[in-house]
């Protein structure tokens, strides 16, 4: 039994040397399970504002002649801090550039919010950025039989659908609206026409003053071109070579809708006479009469007034000449309408707008209920 013992002995001992030889266990490359955040507790707001995309249908383009689509896409930017609080927020809509899919020239507002709210943790914003493309290339948010009711599509519907389901600040004081070069254009129309709709407006790389006759980057293209455009695809691809002309006839189908000239169902702003292009004086005044320089004087008789009005333009810009900007600036001035203008040496679109929004809207909107 002693002779069993220690033998027993004797082979723990060499168990534990053996053991004791072993190279210790690497630690696991997988991390440690994270203990949940409790419900009450205020967690460190993330570096980046939460995008998603949401959509609606528009009754207000239903029975547009060129068949577009009622159902419409469009990205939203919500705080950083969202989803870790009950508060509400003022809304911001930047109407977007080009073709005016959802999303485009959103990107920057993505890139700049974290840094802002650095410096003004307080002044959280929901930015939304609608779908307004059409088969045309652009609907340029007008309305009309050919392309559908934008305005009420944007002002109304999509508010609307934004205000009852997102936690936002259901008021005009708490509302506004920009966006750069289409998106400029669309968003000082609809503030001039609705500010019933939108406190805070601060558009970029718009022309604003839309005679054709006056637009000189307009009659420069003239001396190029040989045809015009007779389908809507025609007119969309027309951006790439001729975009001034591809947009005026685009805003046409906004202003000048005809449903008898099919497939385009508008009545053309130009023609082709013994080679060379003109204006079509009929469709140049349509044209001039619905352009923001006479939604101006427009506004001065709507009983409410925008809280603040930010121009920003680039003096390179090769799509809205500057002595037409400078004309529309001179113009707010003489009519009494409290704006900001700010001119920038760069190119279309490629100044630091968004920062620029953010701090105009910021500074100028209403964080809590009127």
């Amino acid at each position: 039994m002693l002779h069993i013992n220690r033998l027993f002995t004797v082979l723990l001992l060499v168990a534990l040397l053996l053991s004791a030889c072993q190279p210790m266990p690497l630690p696991s490359s997988a991390p440690p399970t994270a203990t949940p955040i409790p419900a009450t507790a205020t967690p460190l707001p993330p570096t980046r504002a939460h995008r998603q995309v949401d959509h609606m249908v528009s009754k207000a383009l239903e029975g547009n002649l060129l068949n577009d689509p009622t159902t419409r896409q469009f990205y939203v930017l919500l705080p950083p801090n969202y989803y870790y609080s009950e508060k509400r927020y003022p809304v911001v809509y930047v109407l977007p550039w080009g073709t005016g899919y959802a999303g485009a020239g959103f990107d920057g507002f993505e890139l700049d919010i974290s840094s802002f709210l650095k410096d003004q943790p307080g002044k959280e914003m929901i930015f939304v950025s609608p779908d307004a493309g059409n088969a045309l290339g652009a609907s340029l948010f007008r309305s009309s039989m050919t392309i559908g009711d934008y305005e009420t599509y944007i002002t109304q519907e999509l508010v609307d659908y934004v205000d009852s389901h997102y936690r936002t600040l259901a008021y005009r004081e708490n509302r506004g609206i920009a966006g750069c070069s289409n998106g400029g254009d669309g968003a000082m129309h609809l503030a001039l026409k609705y500010p019933d709709v939108y406190s805070v407006a601060a558009p970029v790389g718009g022309t604003y003053i839309e005679t054709p006759e006056q637009n000189p980057l307009l009659l420069k293209e003239f001396e190029r071109i040989e045809t015009l455009p007779e389908v809507p695809v025609g007119v969309s691809r027309m951006n790439e070579t001729f975009p001034l002309t591809a947009w005026y006839i685009q805003l046409a189908a906004g202003v000048a809708p005809n449903q008898d000239s099919s497939p385009l169902y508008l009545d053309m702003p130009f023609r082709i006479v013994d080679g060379k292009v003109e204006i079509v004086p009929e469709v140049s005044t349509k044209i001039t009469d619905s352009d923001a320089a006479h939604l101006a004087e427009q506004y001065l008789q709507q009983p409410q007034r925008l809280n603040g009005l930010l121009i920003q333009h680039a003096l390179k810009d090769i799509y809205a000449p500057t002595e037409l900007v400078r004309g529309f600036d001179a113009l707010l001035t003489k009519l009494g309408i409290e704006h900001q203008y700010v001119e920038e040496d760069t190119y279309h679109c490629s100044q630091d707008w968004e920062m620029a929004t953010l701090q105009f809207m910021a500074e100028h909107l209403l964080f809590e209920e009127p």
